[in-house]
């Protein structure tokens, strides 16, 4: 087995930090977090899981979160495109030339997009809880160039509901309210378990300001619609999306899921736009599936 600890890899200007997890043998899955969020978002329940199916699991946090390098983004700004060469010069250290990439939120549009730029580092593709318009998001919280592809925007009584949070919630609490509305009226919701997962990406070195970071991020790149791009797309891609999901409405995956040729969807009833405990082993089958040892060495 692999170290429990976690290292850390310096990568130009930026410092790492990694986990490796499970055996070197096994099919190796990269798991892509979302906006703003360190690799605590990948609870060690939910990656035991993968890891007792069979999977070699590499988690990580990006730059500007947990225990990976913090800029002043105004001094030192970045794109999307430094993450992806972070993401790609971690599989290049751990001699990995392609990896099953598993994204969540911004992490699955990342991982649509490594599918589209490199082909060949990605054996397949799971988004989750995403989509292949980040224009959508973006126009909506920050008012960049609208979208091009369509896809609805984020439900409006969640926006609404999100606007109403009091002023005067401290930032754990803002995160654990701002969490219970992105999971939706269906689906439990355990505000402790969230209190304490926020608790963790803090001690870990976890900063409110990495959202903004990495929607600015986003911003500086001009492929913000992969629809077109996900045609060309070989490799196996799931698309699962939360029926609950109010910031990308289930169109989105379904969206995706058509316009690419090997594209399957898989729509979660009661699943809103978080990784709730409630769906763990329901979403570690599917993954465990859809990333299976005859996939991984299949050539594109």
């Amino acid at each position: 087995m692999n170290s429990h600890s976690g290292q850390h890899l310096r990568l130009h200007d930026t410092d790492l930090w990694y986990e490796d997890r499970g055996s070197p043998g096994d099919p190796p899955i990269l798991l892509l977090m979302g906006n703003g969020c360190s690799s605590a978002f990948w609870p060690e329940p939910f990656v035991g899981l993968l890891v007792r199916g069979g999977r070699r699991v590499i988690r990580f946090d990006y730059r500007d979160t947990g225990r990976s390098s913090h800029f002043d983004f105004d001094q030192a700004p970045y794109s999307l495109d430094d993450i992806e060469r972070d993401v790609l010069g971690l599989m290049a250290h751990l001699g990995l030339p392609r990896a099953h990439c598993i994204g969540l939120s911004m992490g699955g549009f990342l991982a649509q997009r490594m599918a589209v730029r490199h082909p060949s580092s990605v054996a397949s593709l799971t988004s989750m809880m995403s989509t292949s318009d980040y224009a959508v998001l973006l126009h909506t919280f920050s008012g960049g160039e609208a979208p091009t592809s369509g896809l609805p925007p984020p439900r409006q009584d969640w926006l609404e509901a999100l606007s109403k949070l009091p002023a005067g919630l401290s930032p754990l609490e803002l995160s654990v309210e701002s969490w219970r509305l992105a999971n939706g009226s269906r689906a439990p919701f355990d505000a402790e378990y969230w209190r304490d997962l926020q608790r963790l990406a803090d001690t870990r070195g976890d900063d409110s300001r990495a959202g903004d970071h990495h929607r600015r991020a986003c911003e500086r790149i001009t492929d913000k619609n992969l629809l077109g791009a996900l045609r060309h797309v070989t490799a196996p891609c799931l698309f699962i999306q939360g029926s609950e999901d109010p910031i990308f409405v289930p169109a989105h995956a379904e969206a995706a899921a058509q316009a690419v040729p090997s594209g399957k969807l898989r729509i979660v009833d009661g699943m809103g736009h978080a990784l709730n405990p409630a769906f763990f082993e329901l979403l570690a089958d599917a993954l465990l599936e859809h990333t299976q040892d005859t996939v991984a060495h299949r050539r594109p």
